[in-house]
């Protein structure tokens, strides 16, 4: 994979990990609904789960939750794999613009 690939890929990434990092509200039935954060122009699936369960995600910059089947095997591997969702992490090139975009940091620090 080209190095203008990877950079685009991350940074699509990025753009929605922002967008989810910016949800709040405590939902009735525990689960939030957050987009997912892959690489796919144009996808708008929505993921469910758990704020502590987004959370244990984002503890990792290089991490991102999306759809089970939206990773993108030349940039990133799948780390977990749950019923409605997936995680992945960014590798090489990927993996730095991840952590210099990362808007914050796991909580403790």
């Amino acid at each position: 994979m080209d190095e203008e690939t990877t950079r685009r890929i991350a940074l699509n990434e990025v753009t929605y990990r922002k967008i989810n990092e910016a949800i709040r509200g405590k939902p009735a039935d525990g689960e939030i609904t957050f987009v997912c954060e892959c690489a796919r122009l144009g996808c708008n699936r929505l993921i469910q789960l758990s704020r502590a369960a987004y959370e244990a995600v984002r503890r990792d910059p290089r991490r991102f939750v999306i759809v089970p089947g939206h990773e993108i095997a030349e940039a990133e591997d799948v780390v977990e794999q749950h019923d409605h969702y997936a995680v992945v992490e960014k590798r090489g090139e990927g993996a730095e613009i991840a952590e210099r975009t990362a808007t914050r940091r796991p909580l403790g620090e």
